[in-house]
């Protein structure tokens, strides 16, 4: 009996021990990770730093036009017509692309713009916040690796960005309007939520 309790203290003291380097082993991986999170976000290049709900207004090029959104109250509308409705989601998506931009470089000492095809631009982006109007001039791609030169209009510095960047500016306007199925899909998601 006697030796039975000596085990079973024996076992609880193991118990505590390793109980407390566990604690000890996650705790000091939860601070390893939020100090290699907080040091990949301290390396980011920014391009554009804002917060998607502070954008008023954005615009782009496709296909020969320039397809300009204006925000009403909480709901984005085309400027040129405001009767189309428009899928909100897809908008969204796009300012947050906007709003969020990041480099994987700069490139110093630029020299003649037309080199890197800002004298054709891919694309031009303009977007409105509370701070006023900045333009984003997409350039050429780089063809060894694939990322795009991208410029801010009165700024010296230009950045590459990532190639598939261009491509959420491919959205036409029909692509764009809500359909009957979004429709749908709205009216079901939000009686599901009041059930």
């Amino acid at each position: 009996m006697q030796r039975q309790k000596k085990y079973l203290v024996i076992l609880c003291l193991l118990l505590f021990v390793f109980g407390g380097a566990y604690a000890g082993m996650r705790g000091y991986n939860g601070r390893q990770e939020e100090k290699e999170n907080s040091e990949t976000e301290a390396s980011k290049i920014y391009v554009v730093r804002e917060k998607a709900e502070e954008i008023t207004a954005f615009s782009y090029q496709n296909g020969g036009d320039t397809l300009q959104f204006v925000k009403e109250g909480s709901t984005w509308v085309m400027k040129q017509d405001d009767s189309l409705t428009l899928n909100q989601t897809l908008v969204g998506d796009i300012t947050d692309e906007i709003a969020s931009l990041t480099a994987d470089q700069t490139v110093e000492n630029a020299g003649e713009l037309s080199e890197y095809g800002f004298d054709k631009p891919g694309n031009i982006i303009t977007f409105t916040t509370a701070e006023g109007t900045k333009t984003l001039t997409i350039g050429m791609e780089n063809p060894v690796t694939g990322q795009y030169y991208v410029k801010i209009d009165g700024e010296d510095t230009l950045y590459l960005v990532s190639g598939s960047f261009p491509s959420v500016f491919s959205k036409s306007l029909e692509e764009l309007k809500e359909t009957t199925e979004d429709t749908e899909a709205l009216q079901d998601s939000t009686k599901a939520a009041e059930e």
